[in-house]
């Protein structure tokens, strides 16, 4: 018997009651882990991702612990997929949280992928879920990397309205705009950063909508380089140059964007709607650029002034 038939065997037979459920996209390492462990532990905490053993794995780690992890597998780039899983998610209680850290990184996919699962990802998530939802809050993962490029190179508002209508269109406008700098190729991290600039945007369109009609609190966050099994792959000397723009000259633990993510998702904060909330150690507001991307940060002369 499948996990969630048996939960929902169990939920028929009044031996477990129902509860707030609470979902974790990309659940299975890093931020979305992270966030699992945090949230409450008397509620239900459904975890997903593409790996079902991965996320078991995590399932039984956490539940040693007293809490009440569910998996099930979901492909985010698949409008089907995130479906179905809002409607389970709708039959194990009353959805509260659903915090969204599904994501490739430029070093894990081509163009169309990256586009499908970071920006189309995030339009069928919010979407599916405020079908189910009644109240509560939608977060959306975004990247520091949605903030470093010019506005004159980032496609244009139209160009990501087009993925509420028109997604091969849209899937097109962004490759074509990943050819920006170099003509003939394309740039898959200039892609990477679109499609987080695009969930940044796209989150922030979605608050007002679903405030007004469902009361449902939609926010985003753009950490930066955090120390999770997906980016132990991009570590070199790119990244050693973005660290020295941050202050503490490190990446963030998944622990530490985790706990930002849940106290912005607790009902304390009511009132912070629409936002983005970027925590990438000072790296961009200390001047991280795409321009100064490959430079280390020496400016010891402005340091002293201030």
């Amino acid at each position: 018997m499948k996990q969630q038939d048996s939960l929902l065997l169990l939920l028929m037979k009044g031996e477990i009651k129902m509860s707030y459920v609470h979902v974790v996209t990309g659940g299975g390492s890093g931020i979305g882990k992270a966030v699992a462990t945090m949230l409450p532990k008397e509620d239900t905490v459904i975890i997903t991702g593409r790996s079902l053993g991965k996320l078991n794995k995590v399932a039984e780690e956490l539940n040693e612990n007293g809490h009440h992890i569910v998996t099930t597998t979901c492909d985010v780039s698949k409008r089907d997929d995130v479906r179905k899983l809002a409607q389970y998610a709708a039959s194990l209680g009353t959805i509260k949280k659903v915090i969204h850290c599904a994501g490739v990184s430029g070093t894990m996919a081509n163009v169309e992928t990256i586009v499908r699962i970071n920006a189309l990802g995030t339009v069928y998530v919010n979407q599916e879920f405020y079908k189910v939802m009644n109240d509560g809050v939608i977060c959306d993962i975004a990247s520091n990397s949605g903030y470093i490029l010019p506005n004159i190179l980032l496609p244009s508002k139209k160009t990501y309205a087009l993925a509420l209508d028109d997604e091969e269109g849209f899937i097109k406008k962004m490759a074509k705009r990943a050819k920006i700098m170099h003509k003939e190729d394309v740039d898959v991290q200039f892609a990477y950063m679109m499609s987080k600039n695009f969930v940044r945007w796209y989150s922030s369109q979605c608050a007002f909508k679903y405030l007004t009609n469902k009361k449902i609190r939609v926010f985003s966050v753009s950490p930066g380089f955090v120390k999770t099994p997906m980016t132990e792959k991009e570590e070199g000397e790119g990244t050693e140059n973005l660290l020295t723009y941050t202050a503490l000259h490190r990446g963030a633990e998944a622990e530490e964007i985790a706990f930002l993510i849940t106290s912005l998702a607790d009902e304390r904060c009511g009132y912070f709607i629409g936002a983005d909330v970027l925590v990438d150690g000072g790296c961009v507001n200390n001047s991280y650029s795409m321009m100064t991307a490959a430079k280390k940060y020496d400016n010891k002369s402005l340091i002293e002034k201030w």
